[in-house]
């Protein structure tokens, strides 16, 4: 029987080697990081130490380095072995060899592996070793740090290559572009439907397929100064042998974290096939009307499927990608704040500093540069998570007012609001633009001027708002159609569907109806209403910062991505919780259950196998009804159904990948609001 300390920042693991260790009758030391093991060290003298490698602040290779040149003898020559699932052992021999490490056991192996080498240890007694000068550590160090880096950062070259390859296969032409309307990116689709090298696309190429007057529409969407977030629109390109085709070309802003505008994605579809058939249909209308409506009807769902698939393909892939650059960035910063603390301290050598965090600044590049690519992927691929809040349409069409009276062009606005009004629920950004369209419409259809009426009131606890203008209206035939995406009467280089089908499914995803209604000569009235809720409560009183430390809650986190698991248990213990991992449903419940503690909050992915996020969050909840949920997603697929509702009104959703201030802010906030 022996003394043997533990060393995990993860109270579950040492709770594992615990009982382990219990049934070969040792007597066991915990400790939660190396200061807490160099502490314990010269207490309890233990005849061996098992650590953990990857651990915030002093780490597994920092804590043998330390206790080897300790001049308390007997702390100095205590065996330690490595006990790890983020190192191999050919990345730790240096440190291994240079400072009498034991041996390196994998948590993936057979347990009787970790309990053999510690019997090995033990039998050869005290460690005598001459310990390596400290620059030559720190180069060990890092050495192995990197490694591990390293190996991150090829995974996200293996997802870039899945994306090119996505790319590659993808039925419709893609661009990238920046905020300056450059492309830096085209798929060989788009090349192909342009009859133009890939070289040529770049830059200013892709305007080929634009429009002059659409083109520059298109510049100052990208510029941030054309008053809406995308454009759609239809072209005909003739190509040097004479043949025409017709394009269906959308333009996306895309945006950062904080709101800024950064670029753009461009998608061009050739659907000359589809044209030629819907031309051909209306020439067949009045003799073979219902096989038209057939026709019709089999190719809007043959787009919709085609398109659906991309979204779908999209999404998974930057759900990957975003759970590896998650890992990625948070082992840069916990590696950078390790280089920092060695200057501070005096440990590493100040020219060996500046190497290290120049190294460390090129992959944290790296990632925000790809972090970027997973925002156009969500873009493309149209799964952002909407925010719903409550608020007053009567406000918002207030402080919109002068954007729609752009948006009217030569008409006259009118506003005409009713006082009494109740709040809605929806997201008010998106309401917002499905105003602006619907305005947009009403403007165009007044070429030599009118008025457009807003009108506000309540009907059956709905908060109706019609639209009315005094334009030229539509007949039937074309009032029958209006909601189609890509239906429109306006010429090919206008926004061709843009306006009635995008308001459309805002509307409907907010939870209300949108209708519409036209005479000929006479005008045309859009409708839509949304249900009214209770006027919301009082918001509480502001929280000032002090308040806003942890507390020491305990956080039950549950990814199963290992690496991105780990660096975020290190981030938020760091910040001053107590967290336990899981890296599945099933575990996260075992532990719930098991854990004799207060749990405060559950920090989970949503995209996981066997018990997803959500599954887990409903069953937990009914479980501990007090736990605060916070929801973790690479894209809003998991959170959103096949009308684009979101499944979790109301609830706390961090968006992959995030920062570690972020992650901090979002999971303070969740449980200081829980506290309210």
């Amino acid at each position: 029987m022996a003394t043997v300390m533990v060393v995990d920042d993860v109270a579950a693991n040492r709770d594992i080697v615990r009982m382990l260790l219990g049934f070969r009758g040792h007597d066991v030391i915990e400790a939660h990081d190396g200061a807490d093991a160099l502490r314990l060290a010269h207490v309890h003298h233990p005849d061996i130490v098992v650590s953990d490698v990857l651990m915030p602040g002093i780490d597994g290779l920092e804590l043998v380095h330390r206790l080897r040149t300790d001049p308390d003898p007997l702390a100095a020559q205590a065996p330690v072995i490595f006990y790890t699932a983020n190192y191999l052992e050919p990345e730790t021999r240096p440190i291994a060899e240079a400072c009498g490490v034991s041996q390196v056991v994998l948590r993936s192996q057979d347990p009787d592996t970790l309990l053999d080498a510690i019997d090995t240890a033990l039998a050869g007694g005290p460690v005598l070793v001459d310990v390596t000068a400290t620059e030559e550590f720190v180069h060990a160090h890092m050495q192995a740090v990197n490694t591990t880096l390293i190996e991150k950062v090829r995974e996200l070259h293996d997802t870039e290559r899945r994306f090119e390859a996505m790319a590659f296969a993808s039925p419709v032409g893609i661009g990238i572009l920046d905020c300056r309307g450059n492309a830096d990116y085209v798929n060989s689709r788009l090349a192909e439907i342009l009859q133009m090298p890939e070289a040529r696309l770049l830059g200013r190429g892709w305007t080929a397929c634009v429009d002059p007057p659409t083109q520059d529409t298109a510049m100052r969407l990208l510029g941030g100064a054309g008053g809406t977030a995308e454009l759609r629109f239809d072209h005909r390109l003739t190509w040097s042998d004479g043949t025409v085709r017709r394009l269906r070309v959308h333009l996306r802003q895309i945006t950062d974290d904080d709101g800024v505008l950064t670029g753009g994605v461009l998608i061009v579809d050739d659907v000359t096939d589809l044209v030629s058939a819907e031309e051909r249909l209306r020439e067949e209308t009045h003799r073979r009307e219902q096989e038209s409506h057939r026709r019709q009807d089999e190719a809007r769902n043959r787009d919709a499927e085609r398109l659906d698939s991309l979204r779908r393909m999209a999404g998974g892939t930057a759900h990957d990608f975003n759970n590896i650059l998650g890992a990625i960035l948070g082992y840069a910063a916990l590696a950078i704040e390790t280089v920092t603390d060695g200057r501070d301290d005096g440990t590493i050598p100040a020219h060996a500093v500046d190497a290290l965090l120049s190294d460390l600044s090129h992959v944290v590049k790296g990632g925000e540069r790809a972090k970027g690519l997973t925002q156009q992927l969500l873009a493309f691929g149209r799964r952002e998570i909407i925010r719903p809040a409550p608020f007053n349409m009567n406000t918002l069409l207030r402080n919109s007012a002068e954007a729609l009276r752009g948006a009217a062009g030569d008409a006259e606005l009118i506003l005409d609001l009713d006082p009494q009004l109740p709040d809605v629920q929806a997201d008010p950004a998106q309401i917002t633009q499905a105003l602006q369209n619907l305005v947009r419409n009403s403007g165009e259809a007044m070429p030599d001027g009118g008025t457009v009426t807003i009108t506000t009131a309540t009907e059956d606890d709905q908060v109706v708002v019609r639209i009315r203008d005094t334009g030229t209206g539509m007949p039937q035939d074309v009032l029958d159609r209006a909601f189609e995406p890509f239906f429109s009467t306006k010429p090919a280089s206008g926004t061709a569907g843009l306006g009635l089908s995008t308001a459309h499914g805002v509307i409907s995803q907010a939870g209300g109806q949108l209708t519409l209604r036209s005479d000929p000569g006479r005008g045309t009235t859009v409708t839509f209403a949304l249900p009214a809720i209770a006027a919301p409560p009082p918001p509480p009183p502001e929280v000032k910062p002090a308040h806003h430390r942890p507390a020491g809650e305990t956080l039950l986190l549950v990814d199963d991505e290992a690496a991105l698991l780990q660096v975020t248990a290190r981030v938020l213990t760091s910040a001053g919780y107590t967290v336990l991992t899981a890296p599945d449903g099933a575990e996260a419940l075992k532990i719930l259950e098991q854990h004799p503690g207060h749990i405060a909050a559950l920090v989970t992915d949503v995209v996981m196998p066997g018990i997803n996020g959500r599954e887990l969050a409903k069953i937990a909840s009914a479980r501990k009804p007090h736990l605060t949920i916070v929801f973790v997603s690479g894209f809003a697929e998991a959170l959103i159904d096949e009308h684009g509702n979101n499944l979790e009104p109301g609830s706390t959703i961090l968006a992959k990948p995030y920062t570690r201030e972020k992650l901090v802010a979002t999971v303070r906030a969740a449980l200081e609001t829980a506290k309210a």
